[in-house]
């Protein structure tokens, strides 16, 4: 038998149709900011305020004519762009949005370990976009891509833990319901250490040096054009998406808030929405306040200041949860 209910949750709500939305519309909420800190006009044309906008970069993109370079390896350059939005689409689908994930209720433990796994492989999708393309610029790009994601994906594991194990679980769906207190409150270093450890594995400033168009004019997108410069277009705006989430379920108690006349499913949505613009705004703010680094600098300070701290942030958060907490919270 059919379950038009599920089929619903995955192509409507809250599954494709709701992130792409979403998507679109946090990509907004950062040009609109960017323009006002930079003194810029940002969108205004398309829609109320420009809000369309986004959506209609992407039709556009889709029209365009699509180009392969001549040495290309083809098989790569064509499906990477599109596995990369697939396996970052799909990690979101483990998020409790409205209360429960896209796909079940409760998830299972260990699905934030799946969904960190889903976002590493979709970089490396990206390197090899990059890589495929046969361009200088995009194979310097990849390669930036590929040393920074391997290097701060240890300390943004390691930060990840700090809510797993105050919570004493790996599921996403747990950690984030069982938040009375949020744990920006209980780990506030390492709320503020995921935030920088996220800005690069996002490669926002100031840690875009895989984008630097100053120096590699289009960095990895170079040579893409048509649809597949938009899927990755649409991979990075979801990542970014992506990333704000995680910090919502982690540190933040997730979708979960007060539920005014019933309809918790609607009340958890707004909370969920509103939390994620908040870390977006915040995220945006770090991007258009500081410069960007030298490469030599974001890997010193992956290495030396980050790996560190978040290995001391996790034998702090193990103290903490074994003899302080349990007297002050419990």
């Amino acid at each position: 038998m059919i379950d038009f209910t599920l089929i619903f949750r995955i192509l409507v709500f809250p599954g494709f149709t709701f992130i792409l939305l979403l998507t679109l519309f946090c990509d907004w909420v950062e040009r609109k900011i960017e323009a006002r800190i930079q003194n810029r006009v940002g969108p205004l044309v398309a829609g109320p305020a420009g809000i369309l906008q986004p959506l209609a970069d992407l039709i556009k993109l889709l029209t365009k004519e699509d180009i392969e370079p001549r040495d290309a390896k083809k098989t790569v350059f064509k499906i990477a762009p599109i596995l990369a939005f697939a396996f970052m689409v799909f990690a979101l689908c483990f998020v409790p949005i409205d209360g429960a994930s896209v796909l079940s209720t409760t998830g299972f433990n260990g699905d934030l370990i799946v969904i960190l796994t889903f976002s590493t492989i979709a970089s490396f999708l990206l390197f090899l976009s990059g890589w495929a393309s046969c361009n200088p610029y995009g194979t310097i790009s990849s390669a930036r891509v590929l040393t920074q994601f391997l290097g701060y994906d240890i300390p943004l594991f390691l930060f990840a833990l700090t809510p797993a194990f105050i919570a004493g679980t790996l599921s996403i769906f747990k950690i984030a319901s069982i938040q009375t207190i949020p744990f920006i409150i209980l780990a506030p270093w390492a709320f503020v250490l995921f935030i920088i450890t996220m800005q690069a594995e996002l490669e926002k400033d100031p840690f875009d040096v895989p984008d630097a168009e100053s120096e590699l004019v289009g960095g990895l997108e170079t040579e893409f054009t048509g649809a597949k410069l938009a899927f990755l277009h649409l991979t990075r705006d979801v990542q970014i998406v992506f990333g704000s989430a995680l910090v919502v379920e982690l540190f933040l108690g997730g979708p979960y808030g007060p539920v005014f006349f019933g309809l918790p499913a609607f009340w958890y949505t707004l909370w969920f929405v509103l939390k994620l613009l908040a870390v977006v705004v915040l995220t945006e703010y770090i991007t258009t306040l500081f410069a960007r680094l030298r490469i030599d600098q974001v890997l010193s300070a992956n290495w030396k200041i980050v790996l560190p701290a978040s290995i001391l942030s996790l034998m702090l958060t193990v103290a903490l949860v074994t003899w302080v907490y349990p007297l002050v919270v419990l």
